[in-house]
């Protein structure tokens, strides 16, 4: 029987064509980009997955996926941003979820080693 695989029902984005337009579509929602991919991150640990989807796109089957071996150095990033640029409000979360990913790594080290 095949497990059936929960999803995150997200909104599309609109992504633009141009080059100048989409530093400026980047630009207005980074932050917001950014919590897509810690929540989805979030729900791929809570769930147990080895991979989540993060963004699709309106009008595109475009899908931009993301594996567990990358969960930690997207969170890093996140984290980094978060704190250079002072939102405070958000970096306990993310740092949070990094501690647990790197436990994880850990305890699979020593299972495996």
């Amino acid at each position: 029987m095949k497990k059936k695989e929960k999803v995150i029902e997200q909104e599309l984005y609109i992504v633009p064509s141009k080059n100048d337009e989409m530093k400026a579509f980047v630009n207005k929602f980074k932050v917001d980009m950014m919590e897509r991919v810690v929540n989805s991150i979030k729900f791929a640990m809570d769930n147990k997955m080895d991979m989540v989807e993060i963004f699709t796109f309106k009008d595109s089957p475009f899908v931009v996926t993301m594996s567990d071996k990358e969960f930690k150095c997207n969170l890093e990033h996140i984290a980094k941003f978060y704190k250079e640029h002072e939102f405070y409000e958000l970096f306990p979360r993310v740092e949070k979820l990094c501690e647990i990913v790197e436990k994880n790594e850990n305890e699979t080290s020593k299972t495996n080693g």
